[in-house]
């Protein structure tokens, strides 16, 4: 028997649309992919794409950062000109990295952070809250680090990339064109 040896099997973001429509029974042959019908169709998979991100699906999009704490320092932004570039959709665990130790820190709710009494408090940190706003975002510290600085290492959720044109290819692996195809199906049907 003989295999082909490849595993790089994946859709562009045209090539879904017009299989979604198939799915849905408008086939090319008898109703060609019309330019306006490829933008509603990338759209829809788009917001397809953010809704299963907020649902927390997506566990190929979390990541590693790190970030260095700087003394007396409670906040740190995340986005262009921040401490860190990339804007995370959510922090999954912080960890803080000092004397070739890792030690977890506890997560803080909003509403915990901003109960604490002196966030200006320096020490050693033990917990964090993550403030994730449009553009940006702010992790906050506290304690805020003393003279013996570290490092922050983090896991935190990347943002699913857009289909911003009919060559993109979806920011998914390949097990996932089929629930893509199928969801775009429907979504197109309820148009």
């Amino acid at each position: 028997m003989t295999v082909s040896n490849s595993v790089d099997f994946n859709l562009t973001a045209n090539e879904i649309v017009i299989e979604a429509r198939r799915k849905a029974g408008v086939h090319d042959d008898e109703e060609p992919l019309e330019a306006q019908d490829l933008v509603t169709g990338m759209r829809a998979m788009t917001m397809m794409l953010k809704t299963w991100q907020a649902e927390g699906v997506m566990a190929w999009t979390l990541t590693e950062g790190t970030l260095a704490l700087v003394q007396g320092t409670v906040s740190y932004l995340f986005g262009a000109g921040g401490a860190f570039t990339t804007v995370p959709l959510t922090l999954e665990s912080v960890r803080i990295l000092r004397s070739s130790n890792e030690i977890p820190m506890f997560r803080l709710s909003r509403q915990d952070y901003y109960d604490l009494p002196n966030k200006t408090t320096q020490g050693y940190p033990t917990q964090f809250y993550y403030d994730r706003q449009r553009s940006g975002g702010t992790l906050y510290v506290w304690p805020a680090p003393d003279a013996d600085t570290g490092t922050l290492n983090f896991t935190y959720r990347r943002l699913i990339m857009d289909m911003d044109a009919s060559v993109d290819d979806p920011d998914v692996p390949q097990e996932w064109l089929e629930a893509m195809t199928y969801g775009l199906a429907k979504r197109l049907m309820e148009n």
